[in-house]
């Protein structure tokens, strides 16, 4: 996976054990101010100027471990990532981190927004492309 020779962003929602990993990352950031139509509207305007989008939050049911959104659903829909996932998946596995895959987001705000993405990409026809992860509490993490 060649992340240094693309745009890459990451996003992640303020307040959150997001916000807290990825300070310090070596790729531009970009906090979502946790507003259910803002969220949205920024990640969106990020993806018209990125090749390749990663947007962290967190999942209280979850522990010790990362979960990689495959789909987004609303109502009877579903929209596919059109992330690369195994050549990610292949350098979790290279750093030894700890992931599971899920194809049921359920209806949290998360997955409005990762639905939301997901279906701007598909509409604008854009290259871009965008992976939902999600990382425990802080409290779940230790």
């Amino acid at each position: 996976m060649k992340l240094k020779s693309e745009k890459i962003k990451i996003l992640a929602f303020k307040n959150t054990s997001a916000e807290i990993l990825v300070k310090g990352m070596d790729f531009p950031v970009v906090f979502l101010p946790s507003d259910i139509i803002k969220d949205s509207e920024i990640a969106c305007g990020e993806m018209e100027k990125s090749s390749l989008i990663i947007c962290f939050g967190q999942k209280p049911q979850i522990k010790n471990k990362i979960c990689l959104e495959l789909v987004a659903k609303k109502q009877d829909k579903i929209i596919s990532t059109n992330f690369d996932i195994n050549s990610f998946k292949k350098q979790l596995e290279l750093n030894k981190i700890i992931y599971m895959e899920s194809q049921n987001p359920g209806t949290s705000y998360c997955n409005l927004v990762y639905w939301n993405c997901l279906n701007y990409i598909k509409e604008k026809n854009l290259k871009c492309k965008f992976l939902f992860v999600h990382i425990p509490f802080l409290k779940n993490s230790q």
